[in-house]
């Protein structure tokens, strides 16, 4: 049974959810992390507001994998089908978040997941995106480095987050993309630190923000994951969160 949080205003680290970013890797991300800062998570599963809409339309019929056959789908099917998932969810996170050790919570929602996650109230200080279906078709590359995009403050919650994907990526080099104001890399001293103390095998690419978009479209697949501040203006990190195909880690 999940840990009752209800009297506990705080969710220090959230995962946020739906059926085509759900996947094992991301719950784990989520619960490594809360282990790196040691504090409880909670996790939010987004019941696709759009999907259930075009399932209830006349016109929708479902195929499935197996038998490659149609049968119609109705918002009522489409809605067990996503608690069903829901369920499944639920289940990974409990055995990763016990095998962990670490508090956890689990609650369902209806919505639209870049939406709630970038507008759900909460005051954790971590949420995590889940990645895409499309990134989790893709081919992984077999070989080249783990990249890593941070659109952030150097707040210390960025440098605790940072410090999690590097220690995860360890024994494969790493590619650090850091947004600068043109194409100066800056570091500052306790990014230095972070990678020289620990002899991680990491190149540094600076790229100019205002290029962004020029970046995401050549790029956006091939990121690992991302870091982004929690106080960017939405109308400017929505379209980048579009185009990201990765987990994203928005720190306050």
């Amino acid at each position: 049974m999940a840990v009752d949080h209800s009297n506990s205003k705080r969710q220090s680290v959230m995962l946020t959810a739906d059926v085509s970013s759900y996947s094992i890797k991301t719950v784990n991300l989520a619960v490594e992390l809360a282990v790196s800062v040691n504090t409880k998570l909670h996790v939010l599963f987004i019941e696709d507001e759009d999907l259930l809409q075009v399932a209830g339309l006349p016109c929708s019929s479902e195929i499935t994998l197996t038998t490659a056959c149609k049968r119609p789908t109705s918002t009522d099917l489409m809605q067990r089908s996503l608690r069903s998932l829901a369920q499944q969810f639920k289940q990974t996170l409990q055995q990763q978040a016990q095998a962990s050790n670490i508090a956890w919570s689990f609650d369902t929602v209806r919505g639209r997941v870049r939406d709630i996650s970038l507008e759900f109230e909460s005051d954790a200080t971590y949420t995590i995106l889940g990645h895409s279906l499309k990134h989790r078709l893709q081919s992984r590359r077999t070989h080249g480095p783990r990249k890593i995009l941070i659109i952030s403050n150097d707040s210390p919650h960025q440098q605790q987050a940072l410090e999690m994907l590097l220690r995860r990526f360890s024994q494969e080099k790493i590619e650090l993309w850091l947004a600068n104001g043109d194409t100066e890399i800056e570091v500052s001293p306790e990014m230095t630190n972070q990678i020289n103390n620990n002899d991680y095998d990491v190149r540094l690419i600076g790229f100019d923000r205002r290029k962004m978009n020029v970046l995401l479209d050549r790029e956006g697949s091939s990121f690992d994951c991302a870091i982004a501040s929690k106080h960017e203006q939405i109308e400017e990190l929505t379209p980048i969160l579009k185009k990201l195909y990765c987990p994203i880690i928005l720190v306050a």
